[in-house]
C-alpha cells in the first residue's frame, strides 16, 4: 500500500512539473483570442431559451393574425437565428485540436474569423429577437 501511495505521489509530481513548462505565449495569445469569441458566444446562448418561446408565441398568433406574412417572416428570422447558432457551435474547433494541424498563426486567423462569425450570429439572433417581440408587443395593444 505505501508503495502505491508513493508511486502515485511521484506521477503526480511528475505531471505537476510537466504542466509548468508549458507557458508558450502562443498558446496563451490563442486561448486569449478563444475566450474572447466566447464572451459573445456565452452572451448570446442563453437567448435561445428567448427564441424558442418566441416561436411560440409567434406560431399561436399565426392561427388568427390578420398580418399572416409578417408572423412568417418573424418565424423564419428566429429559426434563421437558431440554425446559426446551432451551425456555429457545431462548426467550431478549439485551439487545442488546431494545433495537431495549424500553425500559431493559421490558429490566430481562425479564431479572428471565428469572432467575425459569431458577432453575425450575434446580430441575426438580437434582430430577430426584437422584430418577434415587436410583433407580439403590437398584438397585446
Amino acid at each position: 500500500m505505501r508503495k502505491l501511495t508513493i508511486l502515485v505521489v511521484v506521477i503526480l509530481s511528475i505531471g505537476s512539473l510537466s504542466s509548468c513548462g508549458d507557458t508558450n505565449p502562443e498558446i496563451g495569445k490563442e486561448e486569449l483570442l478563444r475566450n474572447e469569441v466566447f464572451v459573445i458566444h456565452d452572451e448570446v446562448m442563453p437567448k435561445m431559451s428567448d427564441i424558442v418561446r418566441l416561436k411560440g408565441g409567434l406560431i399561436e398568433l399565426q392561427t388568427d393574425s390578420t398580418n399572416d406574412a409578417e408572423v412568417k417572416a418573424a418565424l423564419t428570422q428566429l429559426e434563421k437565428a437558431e440554425d446559426a447558432m446551432m451551425g456555429w457551435m457545431n462548426n467550431f474547433t478549439g485551439p487545442e485540436k488546431l494545433r495537431e494541424s495549424k500553425s500559431h498563426e493559421e490558429i490566430m486567423a481562425y479564431l479572428q474569423n471565428e469572432m467575425l462569425e459569431i458577432s453575425k450570429v450575434r446580430d441575426v439572433m438580437n434582430n430577430s429577437i426584437g422584430a418577434a417581440e415587436r410583433i407580439l408587443s403590437d398584438v397585446k395593444q
